[in-house]
C-alpha cells in the first residue's frame, strides 16, 4: 500500500493542509472536556475555584483571563469559549474534510491513469495472464478500497495520534491511578483488533477473487446474450451467476460475521472503562466528607472524558486496521499489474521515423508463446513486396494470426527476425512502427461514436473526403448512404448496430483511410459475400496499388490473383508461389482447394490464373 502514495507527491502542499487542519480539529475537540471541568469546578466550590483559576491546564492562553468571581458571569464566558472552539472547530473540519476528499479522488484518478497506461502496453499474453474482468476490477473496485484508505488514513493517522498523547498527558496530570484502568482495558481493545486483523485477512484475498469471478462470469452472459438466447440457455447462465454470486455473498457474509463482534466488544470495554473509572474514584473517596469528594468531582468528570478520547482513538485505529487488509490485498493486486513487465521494450536509439516502401522480409523466423510446449512458428521465411499482394493461408491452428502479429510487435519473434525496409522491426519505435501499418484484425471491432470518430482513430488528420473515398473503396458508401446522418451516423458500443459484413468493411476502411505502407487484413473478408469480396478487392488495387498487402485468409476465392501464396502446416511454411504453382508442388494447398472447390470451379481458377500470370507477364 505505501508504494502506492508515490501518486500523491505532486500535492503534498494540500496534504500538509489537511494535517494542520485535521490536527487544530482535534486539539479544539480535545480540549472541551477540560473546560466542561472549568464549569464544573465553578459550580461545585466557586473560592476554591477562583484561587486556581490560572493554574489549570492552559488553553489557548485563556488562563490568562482574569475571573469575575461571579458564577454566572465566568460561566458564561467559559461556556462561550466552548462555543467559539466548538464552532470553530466545525469550519475547520469542513475545510480538512473537502481537502482529504480531494485528496482521495485526486489520488485515485492517478492511479487509474497508471493501471489504464501500463495495460494499454500490455501484450496479448500479458492480458491473457490477468484476464479482462480481473483488470476490469483492479482498475474500479481495487482503486476505489486504495482511495477510501487514503482518505479515512489520513484523518485517523493525524486525528488517533494527537487525540492519543493530549489525552494521556491530561489523565496523567490530574490523576495517575486512572491510568491504571486504562492499562487493563487498552490492551484488551488491542488484542480484540489483532484477532479481527488475522481472522480478516485470508477473507479479503478470497473477496477480491470472487469478484472477479463475478465481473468474467457477468461479462461473458452480456456480451454472449445473442448465443445464450439463441441455445435457450438463459436458465443455465442464470444459475451459474447465481452459484458465484452466492459464494461471494457467503464469504461476504463470513467477513461480517466476524467484523461484527468487534464493535460490541469495544464498546462493551468502552462501557467498563466508564464505569471503572467513577467506581474507582467511589473507593478512593470513602469515607471521605461528601464535600471533598464534590470538590474533586469535576476532575473525575474530566479524566473520565479524556479516557473516552483515549480509547476512541483506538477505535479509530480499529476502524483503520480493519480496512488496512482489504486494501493492502487490493493494493497487492494493483502494484502486480504495475510491475509487470514490458515484453515489447523500446528501442534505446529507435530509427527516425521516415516513410519507406514497405518491404517485408521474414528470415528464419520462430515464435513460441511464453511456457507453450513447442513453437507456433518455426523456420518461416519469405518476402512481401511493394506493390504486390502477399496472402498467408493454412488450416485453424498453423499459426496465420500469429505470424502477422509480429509485423506490428503484438508479440516478438523469439528466433531470426523481421525486416521492415531491411531494418529489424525491433529497431523502430513502436509508435513510429505502427504508424507505417493499416491493420485489419480478425474480429471486427468499432467504438461507439459515429462512423466519422470511427474512421478519425485511424488517422486523426483525415479529411472528409478522404474518409469517403476510403468508405467507397471498402464498399461501404452504399449502406452509409441510406442513413440520414451519412458518416456522422451513431455506432454503438461494438458496432451493435451494424452487420457482420458492414462492421468489416467499416474496419477495412478505418485502415484505408490512414494511407499506410503496409496493410494487413487479418481474415477481414470472412463476412462478405463473393461479389462484394471481389469488389473490393478490384477497388483495393487502384488504392493502394505501391503499397505492401498481406491477406490472412480461410477462402481460397479471396487469395486466387495474389502475386504470392505462403502456405502454412503447424507452424512451417510448406509452399509458396501463386495459385497455379501451388496446385503442381504443394498437397496441403491443393488439400484445401479440394475441401471448398468442386473439379470443376478448379479449373476456372486454373484458367484464371494463367491469364493473370499472362497479363502480368505482359506488363
Amino acid at each position: 500500500m505505501f508504494r502506492l502514495f508515490r501518486y500523491l507527491k505532486n500535492i503534498w502542499w494540500l496534504i500538509l493542509i489537511a494535517v494542520t487542519a485535521i490536527g487544530t480539529e482535534c486539539y479544539l475537540g480535545v480540549s472541551l472536556p477540560n473546560l466542561m471541568s472549568r464549569i464544573a469546578a465553578i459550580m461545585q466550590h466557586p473560592e476554591g475555584y477562583f484561587e486556581s483559576w490560572k493554574g489549570l491546564w492552559p488553553v489557548f492562553g485563556y488562563e490568562l483571563i482574569e475571573p469575575t468571581r461571579n458564577v454566572l458571569t465566568d460561566t458564561w464566558i467559559i461556556g462561550g469559549i466552548m462555543l467559539g472552539h466548538a464552532f470553530v472547530a466545525i469550519l475547520i473540519a469542513v475545510g480538512a474534510s473537502l481537502a482529504v476528499s480531494f485528496i482521495g479522488a485526486h489520488f485515485g484518478r492517478n492511479l487509474r491513469h497508471a493501471v489504464y497506461a501500463k495495460t494499454s502496453h500490455f501484450s496479448v499474453e500479458q492480458f491473457t495472464k490477468f484476464g479482462t474482468a480481473s483488470l476490469i476490477t483492479r482498475t474500479t473496485n481495487d482503486i476505489e478500497q486504495c482511495q477510501q484508505m487514503v482518505q479515512m488514513g489520513l484523518r485517523t493517522m493525524v486525528r488517533a495520534p494527537i487525540t492519543l498523547i493530549l489525552s494521556i498527558v491530561m489523565i496523567l496530570t490530574r490523576d495517575t491511578r486512572v491510568a491504571l484502568i486504562l492499562a487493563v482495558s487498552i490492551p484488551a481493545i488491542i488484542l480484540v483488533i489483532v484477532i479481527l486483523f488475522i481472522k480478516a485477512v485470508p477473507l479479503f484475498e478470497k473477496m477480491q477473487t470472487l469478484f472477479d469471478k463475478v465481473t468474467m462470469v457477468l461479462r461473458e452472459s452480456l456480451t454472449g446474450v445473442r448465443v445464450v438466447r439463441a441455445f435457450n440457455q438463459q436458465k443455465r447462465e442464470k444459475d451459474r451467476f447465481n452459484a458465484v454470486s452466492l459464494e461471494t455473498e457467503k464469504t461476504v457474509v463470513r467477513f461480517a460475521r466476524i467484523m461484527s463482534f468487534g464493535e460490541p466488544i469495544i464498546n462493551i470495554v468502552f462501557n467498563l472503562t466508564y464505569i471503572g473509572i467513577y467506581f474507582f474514584a467511589y473507593n478512593a473517596y470513602n469515607g471521605v466528607a461528601w464535600l471533598d469528594v464534590m470538590r474533586n468531582f469535576p476532575g473525575i468528570l474530566a479524566s473520565a472524558e479524556y479516557a473516552m478520547e483515549l480509547m476512541s482513538a483506538f477505535l479509530m485505529f480499529s476502524f483503520l486496521l480493519i480496512m488496512w487488509p482489504r486494501a493492502s490485498v487490493s493494493a497487492k493486486r494493483i502494484n502486480a499489474v504495475l510491475d509487470e513487465g514490458t515484453p515489447i521494450s523500446e528501442p534505446k536509439n529507435p530509427l527516425p521515423a521516415s516513410r519507406g516502401d514497405g518491404l517485408i522480409e521474414f528470415e528464419n523466423v520462430t515464435f513460441a508463446f511464453p511456457d507453450a510446449d513447442a513453437p507456433s512458428l518455426m523456420d518461416v521465411s519469405f518476402t512481401a513486396r511493394p506493390g504486390k499482394t502477399t496472402a498467408i493461408i493454412g488450416s485453424t491452428g498453423s499459426g496465420k494470426s500469429s505470424l502477422i502479429h509480429l509485423i506490428p510487435r503484438l508479440y516478438d519473434v523469439t528466433e531470426g527476425s523481421v525486416r521492415i525496409d531491411g531494418h529489424d522491426v525491433r529497431e523502430y519505435a513502436t509508435k513510429d512502427l505502427r504508424s507505417k501499418i493499416g491493420f485489419v484484425p480478425q474480429q471486427a471491432l468499432l467504438f461507439k461514436g459515429t462512423i466519422r470518430s470511427n474512421m478519425l482513430f485511424g488517422a486523426p488528420n483525415a479529411t472528409d473526403e478522404d474518409i469517403v473515398q476510403a468508405l467507397s473503396v471498402a464498399q461501404a458508401s452504399h449502406f452509409i448512404a441510406q442513413r440520414e446522418e451519412g458518416i456522422d451516423s451513431i455506432v454503438e458500443q461494438g458496432g451493435k448496430n451494424f452487420s457482420g459484413g458492414q462492421k468489416q468493411r467499416l474496419c477495412i476502411a478505418r485502415a484505408l483511410v490512414r494511407k499506410a505502407e503496409i496493410y494487413v487484413f487479418d481474415d477481414s473478408f470472412s463476412a462478405l459475400d463473393f461479389r462484394t469480396d471481389t469488389k473490393l478487392r478490384h477497388a483495393l488495387k487502384d488504392y493502394i496499388s505501391d503499397a505492401t498487402i498481406l491477406i490472412v485468409a480461410q477462402r481460397v476465392s479471396t487469395i486466387l490473383d495474389a502475386d504470392n501464396i505462403v502456405v502454412l502446416n503447424e507452424g512451417r511454411v510448406v509452399g509458396q508461389g501463386r495459385h497455379a504453382e501451388l496446385m503442381k508442388t504443394c498437397p496441403v494447398y491443393q488439400e484445401i482447394v479440394h475441401s471448398q472447390l468442386d473439379s470443376e470451379e478448379i479449373k476456372k481458377t486454373l484458367l484464371l490464373g494463367k491469364k493473370i500470370v499472362t497479363e502480368g507477364g505482359a506488363s
